[in-house]
């Protein structure tokens, strides 16, 4: 998968998946990533964030996101997540059940 903006209504998709999708993201999978939207049931934060911690800031400051392809959301608080390369990534669970990935900055074009 090598969207911009993945847009999932409903999934099946686990902590474990995401924890998967987020570790290839970060060595450099999805490249052109700029927007992960997914509704997902439950999220067990430790298992979405396992091996991930020595990379994970808490961020408490409420942040409005808008996608390249005007999708916008806005992030009440998350996880920030750094590539290699310098490009951040907000990982939130929203209370209606959504997963937002938010790949900063929005309006940098990634279309390698």
């Amino acid at each position: 998968m090598d969207g911009i903006d993945i847009i999932l209504g409903s999934s099946t998709l686990t902590s474990s998946d995401m924890n998967v999708f987020l570790k290839h993201w970060l060595s450099g999978g999805c490249p052109r990533l700029k927007l992960f939207l997914g509704r997902i049931d439950t999220v067990d934060v430790s298992q979405l964030l396992d091996g991930l911690v020595h990379n994970a800031v808490l961020v408490m400051d409420r942040r409005d996101y808008t996608s390249p392809f005007g999708h916008m959301r806005t992030l009440p608080s998350g996880v920030d997540i750094r590539r290699a390369d310098g490009v951040t990534a907000t990982v939130c669970y929203q209370q209606t059940g959504k997963l937002v990935i938010a790949v900063w900055p929005e309006s940098t074009y990634n279309y390698n």
